[in-house]
């Protein structure tokens, strides 16, 4: 009985670990300097767009300061780190020593 009571405590625990992993203020609508807009949605989906076309597309995960990108357009998964201030958002390029500066424009 006390392994059962161990094993559901410990799987509780993984549920609410990862849900204060998610920072809920990274929700929502983003512009960079290019004028490319980031929308990251509360089921961890992004896309990130130009006025003409996706860019990119995928699943987001939130580990330890840093975002594990699955790309859904490419099939391609690396890891960003990143920085979000109030109404900002750094987000290192993948492969790169650049970063994307963002600024929020919307919920």
């Amino acid at each position: 009985m006390n392994y059962i009571s161990l094993s559901l405590t410990l799987f509780l625990s993984t549920f609410s670990y990862s849900d204060n992993n998610n920072p809920d203020n990274i929700y929502g609508y983003w512009l960079n300097n290019d004028s490319e807009i980031l929308l990251i949605q509360t089921n961890n989906t992004f896309t990130r767009s130009d006025k003409y076309s996706v860019l990119a597309e995928g699943k987001l995960e939130f580990i330890d300061n840093k975002i594990l990108v699955f790309r859904t357009d490419t099939e391609e998964e690396y890891i960003l780190e990143y920085y979000l201030g109030k109404e900002t958002l750094v987000v290192m390029k993948p492969f790169s020593d650049e970063a994307w500066l963002f600024n929020r424009i919307g919920d």
